[in-house]
């Protein structure tokens, strides 16, 4: 007889839910990162991306790794994306409690333009 490997499936794994703060500790990682120069060519490069890693770590408890972040990034593009453009078709008012990221995106996109976030 024999016996099934019992590691957790990927839908057994726990995962973190990303909440507002864990969103802008992140956050303003990556807007510090850009005000010093360090995203060349609109890419952080692997020392960058290392140092957003154990900061966000250290901050936060958790042991999240450079890919996790990335696509979690790439979330918080999408998401401002998609808002800026409900917005600018006046699909909606933006309320102040609205979500964690607009106002956040809003203020990188002045002070960046929008093809280097």
């Amino acid at each position: 007889m024999e016996t099934e490997a019992t590691q957790p499936t990927k839908q057994e794994r726990s995962r973190t839910r990303w909440t507002a703060s864990l969103d802008t500790i992140f956050a303003d990682l990556v807007v510090k990162q850009i005000q010093l120069g360090n995203r060349p060519n609109n890419v952080f490069d692997k020392k960058t991306w290392n140092h957003i890693r154990d900061e966000f770590n250290k901050q936060t408890d958790l042991n999240f790794n450079n890919n996790q972040l990335r696509k979690h990034l790439d979330v918080l593009r999408t998401r401002f994306y998609n808002l800026k453009s409900a917005y600018n078709q006046n699909d909606f008012s933006i309320e102040d409690s609205c979500c964690i990221g607009f106002d956040l995106w809003e203020d990188i996109a002045v002070r960046f333009p929008i093809s280097e976030i």
